[in-house]
């Protein structure tokens, strides 16, 4: 199993910041856009329009849980933003984590996400390792990786 040494600095705060925003996106504008239609198509029959927003919160939780759990489970710990940005979530171990750990990081998002996600950034800022809570918890890291893979630290 390879050591964290071999990864860049956890000093990926900003990175981790837009990372966020760009996975919420991802799965924020196909939501949306299914409301919309929806609400369109349902105009007219006032007693199924309880359906859009029902479709577009589980839409939202569906592709979060996607986003966050699946999809790093499935390419080696890196959601689409996270390919995009160069980073990638590893044990504090430097090994992959299993899938209970991202349902578990997942989960504590509740967490993090308190006072609009001022509590796990100021988690993230004030962790030596830049860990919100969520990964403080399922003991995971998240860091700075090249197209090549890992590169050691300086």
């Amino acid at each position: 199993m390879p050591s964290v040494e071999n990864y860049d600095q956890t000093r990926v705060v900003p990175r981790r910041c837009v990372q966020w925003l760009l996975d919420r996106l991802l799965v924020s504008v196909p939501a949306f856009a299914l409301l919309v239609v929806l609400v369109i198509t349902l105009w007219g029959h006032r007693s199924l329009l309880f359906l859009p927003p029902t479709a577009f919160i589980v839409g939202l939780l569906v592709g979060n849980l996607l986003i966050d759990v699946w999809v790093p489970h499935r390419t080696g710990g890196r959601t689409p933003a996270m390919r995009w940005l160069g980073l990638r979530i590893v044990t504090e171990w430097g090994g992959t984590p299993t899938l209970g750990s991202y349902a578990l990081r997942w989960l504590l998002q509740v967490v993090d996400g308190f006072a609009f996600g001022l509590a796990g950034l100021l988690v993230m800022i004030l962790s030596p390792r830049h860990q919100r809570v969520g990964d403080l918890v399922a003991r995971t890291l998240v860091v700075r990786v090249s197209a090549d893979g890992p590169r050691s630290r300086p």
